[in-house]
């Protein structure tokens, strides 16, 4: 990182870290807050969903499949009223055997996007815990100088701000510390490029002499680790739900959303109409679009993963471990939010 690097003394960083895991003993150690009980709290928990529900990420596309159901129903309702052969939907129990099939064929769509969603979380925080277990255990070597193990928490924090944009086809909008200029067949696949550069440095290591054969093996696991992580949310990212399976499920939706009016406008008035085509309509197009979004969990929307929290968290962590400074940011595709707002 050239002038922008602070490398502390032996002394100082073994003083540092012993102040660090105490301050850690004692922040573990702090009694959690009471939580709040009673039946104002209570009523409050369970009124945010909907006086927040602006604020769901999936709302704000829900809302116009809505608008649109409300003006198709009325208009289906008007036709109904002016003597229309509607006859033919004598029955709303109906459509009932077609309402449990789609169920079924929801819920398996939602479990398929879930468990992809789910995948990726412990992916990433799996590169969470090797990242925070080599950069241990190389802290513990003294045979490496500080600025060695600075530049090799610099790549390791590069590592995961390099994996976040080649997930979501960015370009970093700056260097990232430890690895230099990039040519534009290196940015075609970043994490490959700065993983090649920390088993460089490895094995500059070994061949000085600075790290064993046993202690080599070690490093190489949680090296290794990194690459098969990345693999593996490459695979997530290039295998979507298979197109004909997509296709049909909203298929399904569109047709029991335009038959319903049909149907219910022979039992209810459209006072009664409306409401229950429009839940019905907000559910089923809303269960539809998270399915959607949380299938590639590495994007940018409300319900995909906090890769920059994430990123972000791994920097933090490494960077009290090798004791990396560095006065730039490491670059942000997004601001994501860390609490959820419905809690």
């Amino acid at each position: 990182m050239g002038s922008n690097s602070v490398f502390d003394d032996g002394d100082s960083h073994s003083s540092n870290i012993d102040q660090l895991e105490l301050a850690f003993r004692f922040a573990n150690a702090a009694q959690p807050e009471e939580r709040k009980t009673g039946l104002a709290h209570t009523i409050g928990m369970w009124s945010r969903p909907f006086t927040l529900a602006h604020q769901i990420p999936v709302f704000k596309r829900v809302w116009l499949y809505v608008a649109i159901m409300a003006g198709y129903s009325i208009l289906v309702d008007w036709i109904a009223d002016q003597n229309f052969p509607a006859h033919m939907f004598k029955e709303f129990s109906a459509v009932s055997s077609t309402g449990i099939i789609l169920g079924l064929l929801l819920v398996f769509r939602t479990n398929s996007a879930y468990e992809r969603w789910w995948e990726g979380r412990k992916l990433w925080g799996q590169l969470v815990n090797d990242s925070r277990n080599i950069c241990l255990k190389i802290r513990a070597l003294d045979s490496i100088s500080t600025a060695d193990k600075v530049r090799f928490g610099e790549l390791v924090i590069s590592f995961s701000y390099a994996l976040k944009h080649h997930l979501r086809d960015t370009v970093p909008s700056k260097s990232l510390p430890g690895v230099g200029p990039l040519t534009e067949n290196e940015i075609k696949n970043l994490p490959v490029h700065v993983a090649g550069k920390m088993y460089d440095l490895l094995m500059v290591w070994r061949k000085d002499g600075l790290v064993d054969g046993l202690m080599m093996l070690q490093l190489d696991k949680h090296a290794a680790a990194f690459m098969n992580i990345s693999g593996s949310c490459e695979r997530i990212k290039n295998s979507p739900i298979a197109i004909s399976y997509r296709a049909f499920m909203r298929q399904g939706i569109a047709l029991n959303l335009l038959a319903m009016p049909w149907y219910m406008s022979q039992q209810f008035s459209i006072w009664w109409l409306l409401p229950l085509v429009l839940i019905s309509t907000y559910f089923l197009v809303g269960i539809e679009l998270i399915a959607e979004d949380i299938e590639d969990p590495f994007g940018y929307d409300g319900d995909d993963l906090p890769l920059d929290n994430i990123c972000a968290g791994i920097k933090d962590t490494i960077s009290q471990i090798l004791k990396v400074k560095d006065d730039r940011k490491f670059t942000r595709s997004m601001e994501m939010p860390r609490f959820d707002l419905l809690k």
